[in-house]
């Protein structure tokens, strides 16, 4: 790996910390919204998913894996070929 390429990772890394950052910000604002502690999990299970829910939350899902793997191609990065599920804050997503 060359330095420039070390920097560039580097400014990846830097702009995804942010816009994590953005979205718990998003998240926590979310949260206060809807009255639940700021340190409270919030969970789901997905059984318990109404069939129209369930529609939604699969395009969003494929969205973002689509995402992710075009983010992947672009920084030139092997993807896992299993990757582990992803969680936040106790949202298995």
């Amino acid at each position: 790996m060359t330095e420039q390429q070390l920097k560039q990772q580097e400014q990846q890394i830097a702009n995804l910390a942010e816009e994590l950052a953005r979205l718990n910000g998003i998240f926590d604002e979310q949260k206060k919204a809807l009255g639940l502690p700021e340190n409270e999990e919030v969970t789901f299970d997905e059984k318990e998913m109404t069939p129209e829910l369930q529609k939604a939350f699969d395009v969003v899902k494929a969205e973002a894996e689509k995402a992710g793997k075009a983010l992947a191609a672009q920084i030139g990065q092997p993807e896992a070929a299993n990757p582990a599920p992803h969680v936040r804050r106790g949202v298995r997503i």
